[in-house]
C-alpha cells in the first residue's frame, strides 16, 4: 500500500476578489454561464440562522463573513469569494493583502479518498489547518458540511480544501461519496 494521498475528485476552483459583482459581470461577458447553476450567498446569513459561527483561522477562532457566487464552469464548481471585512485577520482579506490587492485563485477543493489519512499526514508534516470549521444545516446523515483548508503554497503552490462534501456539478459523481439524499449546493 502506498503512503501517498489519493485525490478522488477536484471539484471546485475558488477565486478571492475585491469586488465580486464586477468579477461576476466579467465572467458573464466572457463565458457562456448557465444561469440555472448560479448560487449567490453570504455566510452572514448562515450565522444569523445559527448555522455558522466563523471558523478557526491560524489555530484560533475567527468570526468572519464572505459573500460568494458559485456556478458550473467547464463541468466543475467555480466560486467567486469576496470577504466582507477587507482588513487583516481573516483568510480571504489576508490573501488579498498578501497578493498586493490582486484577485486570484485562493484554493481548489478536492474529495480526498481517505481524508483522515490526509489530515494525519498534514499533522506529521507539521502543516496545521489554515482554516477549518462547519457550516449549514445538518445533512440527511446528521453531519454538517465541514471544511479543512491546508496552505500548501510553499510545497505545491496551492491551498487545498478537503471537505466532507462534494458540491456543484460533481456532487452526484460516483466518487463524491456524499450522504444519500444530499443535494449538492
Amino acid at each position: 500500500m502506498s503512503d501517498k494521498i489519493k485525490i478522488d475528485l477536484i471539484f471546485q476552483v475558488s477565486i478571492c476578489v475585491n469586488d465580486m459583482e464586477a468579477v461576476m459581470k466579467n465572467f458573464r461577458e466572457l463565458f457562456d454561464i448557465d444561469e440555472s447553476t448560479l448560487i449567490k450567498r453570504c455566510t452572514k446569513d448562515f450565522y444569523d440562522r445559527g448555522e455558522f459561527d466563523g471558523a478557526r483561522y491560524l489555530g484560533k477562532h475567527c468570526e468572519f463573513y464572505i459573500k460568494y457566487y458559485r456556478f458550473d464552469l467547464g463541468g466543475i464548481d467555480f466560486e467567486i469569494i469576496e470577504p466582507l471585512d477587507k482588513n487583516l485577520g481573516n483568510p480571504y482579506s489576508d490573501f488579498l493583502i498578501q497578493n498586493g490587492g490582486k484577485n486570484g485563485i485562493h484554493h481548489i477543493a478536492c474529495k480526498i479518498h481517505d481524508r483522515t489519512v490526509f489530515i494525519q499526514k498534514m499533522e506529521q508534516m507539521g502543516i496545521p489547518p489554515l482554516t477549518c470549521g462547519t457550516m449549514g444545516a445538518p445533512m440527511p446523515n446528521g453531519e454538517k458540511k465541514d471544511f479543512y483548508f491546508y496552505d500548501l503554497r510553499d510545497l505545491l503552490g496551492i491551498i487545498i480544501e478537503a471537505g466532507n462534501i462534494v458540491v456543484g456539478p460533481l456532487a452526484n459523481h460516483p466518487l463524491a461519496g456524499n450522504p444519500e439524499g444530499y443535494v449538492g449546493n
